[in-house]
């Protein structure tokens, strides 16, 4: 939906050297560029921005995420599909209210909703394949009762391209693995070798981080906002309401005997839900729309496994004669219905469409290279304050000893 924004970041990092610089004798752009930098390396060897690489770069990762989850649901697709569809039923619930008129809160530019992972897929597709992977391994680990401290270095390289959801993940983890020590102890070897030797992976990116010359907005949600009544009742819609559904599912599954795992991590990610809307991080919240993508994907998991450990024909037999198993399917099939409009609009209005219907098309493709650099994009198509979050500081630790700047010839 910005690709705007995913293209100039391709663009910049065609034509420019590596760390990337803006203006050219300024510190690192402080972001992460991990997604990015596969198919712009093609692009730097054709000479030319390649978007066949974009696209099969993109596919394969979309590709191990998507195997990753539909492992761990039986190798059920229609199962992997619903999940990607989890967290939408609050769009669902306001798209009824606002066809009868029925003001549910007032609309602020900071909000505090979540969105499905195949809803972010639309808007950020570097953050939804490390968090379809995360969300896939870590679900296998819980339900296998694998050591949670083999994630740890899959969520540090994660770091690289994904910020939000790879630290929400490492918290996920660390809460499980303490769990997990109280219960099974702990090994010096093993916390060595899987929790303190992966973590060397994440100091670069760390100290990249570090280097903005300023920290992203963050605070408590109520600092930036007016009206805690109205506050209180988007909470209410957004966030108590989705996490009330997961709950009656998950309950239901358990009640009518569905094959079941561990059931303390799922109620971790229900307080995550509940607790993470309290906080602001990024000048959208980011933490809350993207740190949410491997959450919603373990939520999905847990609440599609009962079914998905089924054959399917028993599961559509049982849906005609148990009104258990019709809440449930109600359950996870009206979120789907947002996904389903999407894939749909977007099956019908593309590029090989367009090459036969005479209806004149309202969207125009903005080139690579609209705009003379990403900042300048970012600064045109949002704000100064937006180009300048990728910024670096000239006295950081990372320009000085990690990527100092090219020394100037005589």
């Amino acid at each position: 939906m910005d690709h705007w924004c995913h293209n100039a970041k391709f663009q910049d990092l065609l034509q420019n050297d590596w760390p990337l610089r803006f203006p050219t004798n300024r510190p690192v752009m402080a972001y992460y560029f991990g997604y990015y930098l596969v198919p712009a390396a093609l692009s730097k060897l054709t000479g030319d921005m390649s978007t066949a690489g974009i696209l099969i770069w993109t596919s394969l990762g979309i590709a191990l995420g998507l195997l990753w989850v539909c492992i761990s649901l039986h190798q059920k697709w229609w199962a992997t599909l619903l999940v990607l569809c989890v967290g939408d039923f609050p769009r669902v619930f306001k798209g009824i209210a606002a066809h009868w008129s029925i003001p549910l809160y007032r609309y602020e530019e900071l909000g505090i909703e979540h969105w499905s992972n195949l809803e972010n897929l639309f808007w950020t597709p570097n953050q939804f394949i490390p968090s379809l992977m995360l969300g896939g391994m870590l679900f296998h680990a819980i339900r296998h009762r694998l050591d949670y401290a083999l994630l740890c270095f899959p969520t540090a390289l994660a770091l690289w391209w994904a910020a939000f959801p790879a630290l929400v993940t490492g918290l996920m983890i660390a809460l499980l693995l303490v769990g997990q020590w109280i219960r099974w102890g702990v090994s010096f070897k093993g916390l060595l070798e899987r929790v303190l030797l992966p973590f060397v992976a994440v100091v670069p990116v760390l100290l990249l981080f570090q280097s903005h010359p300023h920290p992203p907005e963050n605070g408590l949600i109520w600092e930036f906002r007016d009206g805690a009544d109205n506050l209180l009742r988007e909470y209410l819609v957004n966030t108590v309401t989705d996490a009330l559904l997961f709950v009656l599912v998950f309950l239901v599954s358990r009640r009518i005997g569905l094959p079941a795992i561990p059931v303390a991590p799922f109620w971790v990610l229900i307080c995550i839900t509940l607790l993470f809307p309290a906080v602001r991080v990024g000048k959208v919240n980011d933490m809350l729309l993207r740190g949410m993508m491997p959450v919603l994907i373990l939520i999905g998991c847990y609440l599609l496994y009962p079914l998905a450990s089924q054959p399917l024909r028993k599961v559509l037999t049982a849906l005609r004669s148990n009104a258990a198993w019709l809440v449930i399917a109600l359950a996870l099939l009206l979120p789907a219905v947002v996904g389903i409009a999407r894939l749909c609009r977007a099956a019908s209005f593309n590029r090989v469409t367009a090459l036969w219907n005479t209806t004149p098309s309202n969207f125009v493709p903005m080139p690579y290279n609209a705009y003379p650099s990403l900042f300048e994009t970012l600064r045109h198509r949002w704000s100064q304050q937006e180009a300048e979050q990728y910024l670096g500081k000239p006295d950081s630790f990372y320009e000085k000893y990690i990527a100092p700047p090219p020394t100037k010839s005589p």
